[in-house]
């Protein structure tokens, strides 16, 4: 008698490869969650950035290097703020002071001297070089920028968002 002739041998084989599937299939699924888990992490990439102002209180901050998500990196801003002036404006922008703006501090007020934004997941994202570009009008100090962003790589877009 052979042992695949033997009664269960079939049951036992057909068993046995299941078994192995779907260990398979949990060891798949937990090395994704531990991708996951640790694919998006906070940047802080402003940390009291100075705009350097001329006599009409006017200047531009752009370091491209330190405000722009790098090849293969998408950012989502999460918080800009400015602060340190208690007249004129303060705009940040996407990729330069002709491009899209972000967000507008316009003189701040009570003396206050600047104001937070907040945006929500998503809500402002920054793909691979793109940059913020902040530039200041009319003035009567030279503000300080912060700014934090979500980072991950681009291939985590659809679940970050999602």
């Amino acid at each position: 008698m052979t042992l695949s002739s033997q009664p269960g041998f079939e049951a036992e084989a057909g068993l046995s490869v299941a078994i192995g599937k779907m260990t398979r299939s949990l060891e798949y699924e937990s090395r994704w969650r531990e991708r996951v888990a640790q694919a998006v992490t906070q940047l802080d990439f402003a940390i009291g950035d100075q705009i350097s102002i001329d006599g009409s209180g006017n200047g531009t901050l752009d370091i491209p290097d330190k405000f722009m998500a790098k090849t293969g990196y998408i950012w989502s801003v999460r918080r800009l703020t400015a602060r340190g002036w208690t007249a004129g404006t303060v705009t940040a922008y996407r990729n330069s002071v002709n491009g899209e703006p972000v967000a507008p501090w316009i003189d701040p007020a009570g003396g206050a001297g600047g104001a937070v934004f907040t945006f929500g997941r998503g809500e402002q994202l920054l793909k691979p070089g793109d940059r913020l570009v902040f530039q200041a009008a009319g003035l009567d100090a030279a503000p300080n920028i912060w700014g934090v962003a979500d980072c991950f790589e681009s291939w985590y877009l659809p679940f970050y968002i999602g």
